[in-house]
């Protein structure tokens, strides 16, 4: 590490002992090899897409605004320009979310059957912004978008 980092092994062994610190360059180099945010290796905890759940490690996984700017709250997946990226409901997300539970289960060691993930994504899913209920508050993204819209896109009746 001390070598990809372009630094030596004593300071590699301060930072793990505590000691000190890396400098903002030197974290800004281990995330990229790490492939997880700065904020992550600060000790931040992980942001999760309020739409899919997933987590949000780099600037590389998450949307973009109608600017062109990085949106702080969904995935490149769920949202692009400002707009989410397709119309679907919490069931139709499930639903396609299901068909990489195998790739899933594999990558964290898991072996969780359909019927199990199906209960666990119905019930975690109303937890993030884009699926709350009617009368919650929605989306607190800068979106104006009408209300009939917002309504859609959280699978209100």
């Amino acid at each position: 590490m001390a070598e990809k980092l372009a630094v030596t092994r004593q300071a590699v062994s301060r930072w793990e002992n505590g000691e000190t610190v890396p400098n903002t360059d030197t974290l800004k180099l281990m995330a990229q090899i790490f492939e997880v945010s700065v904020d992550y290796l600060l000790g931040q905890p992980a942001q999760l897409c309020q739409s899919c759940g997933m987590v949000l490690r780099d600037d590389g996984d998450k949307g973009t605004e109608r600017d062109g700017s990085t949106c702080e709250e969904y995935c490149a997946f769920c949202y692009q320009r400002g707009a989410f990226v397709r119309e679907l409901t919490m069931e139709e997300l499930v639903e396609s979310n299901l068909l990489f539970l195998e790739e899933w289960n594999r990558e964290n060691g898991l072996h969780l059957t359909r019927e199990e993930a199906r209960a666990g994504l119905l019930e975690f899913l109303p937890t993030l912004a884009r699926w709350k209920k009617c009368g919650e508050e929605g989306p607190s993204s800068p979106l104006e978008e009408p209300q009939e819209q917002r309504g859609r896109d959280m699978n209100c009746p």
